[in-house]
């Protein structure tokens, strides 16, 4: 009898630290906008885990922004302290370009969320970034960006710099300023479903897909 006292003590005790850990130190996300495609695609379910202290540029991190209680996923780019600048298809940090591998895609018509058409790469880097095929007169959807497009950005100390790898439609720091790094809730590591936005037909392809 006291065995069993003990062993279901505990499963009860293993429960609630399970429960606990899903409060506070895990999240699954689902993701329905294109901001991040074709990393993560519209209608992929994302692992993130809490994150404490510093983030390394490149992670990938579920966020708020300032006076915005809606959740938002976007790449670590710029750091706290650091000049940031955004030119054509290239990230200058400090001056300096940011080793990426960048996509050239063609142009989606809006409500369109299947994976982005790939035309071209170019570049090298730890991860994929896409860039639509514009005409050479025809502006850019962040032409109008706010922020380290018309010139150097200084992103502000306990402050990152978060962009979309689908760059030319993503509304992120380029458009709403640094993120504080107190509202940046974890990272996301992995892809663990992925059903297509007005589908029901599972992307196996995708599910247990390691995200970098």
């Amino acid at each position: 009898v006291l065995i069993l006292i003990v062993l279901f003590v505990l499963l009860v005790l293993s429960g609630v630290g399970a429960i606990a850990y899903r409060i506070f130190f895990l999240k699954l996300s689902y993701i329905p906008q294109g901001a991040m495609a074709n990393t993560i695609l519209p209608g992929d379910y994302v692992v993130t885990t809490r994150a404490f202290g510093e983030i390394e540029r490149g992670r990938i991190v579920v966020f708020k922004y300032p006076d915005d209680p809606a959740q938002y996923i976007a790449r670590v780019v710029g750091l706290p302290g650091e000049s940031i600048q955004v030119r054509d298809r290239l990230i200058y940090i400090n001056g300096k370009p940011l080793a990426e591998e960048r996509v050239v895609v063609k142009p989606q018509e809006p409500g369109d969320f299947s994976p982005l058409s790939e035309i071209s790469t170019e570049g090298s880097g730890p991860y994929r970034v896409f860039y639509t095929e514009f005409e050479k007169d025809q502006p850019s959807p962040v032409d109008d960006a706010s922020f380290a497009t018309t010139a150097p950005f200084e992103i502000p100390r306990n402050s990152l710099f978060l962009l979309g790898d689908n760059r030319d439609n993503s509304l992120d720091s380029r458009h709403r300023g640094a993120v504080p790094r107190e509202l940046i809730w974890g990272t996301a590591s992995i892809i663990y479903w992925s059903v297509p936005v007005h589908s029901s037909e599972v992307r196996w392809e995708r599910v247990m897909k390691k995200l970098r």
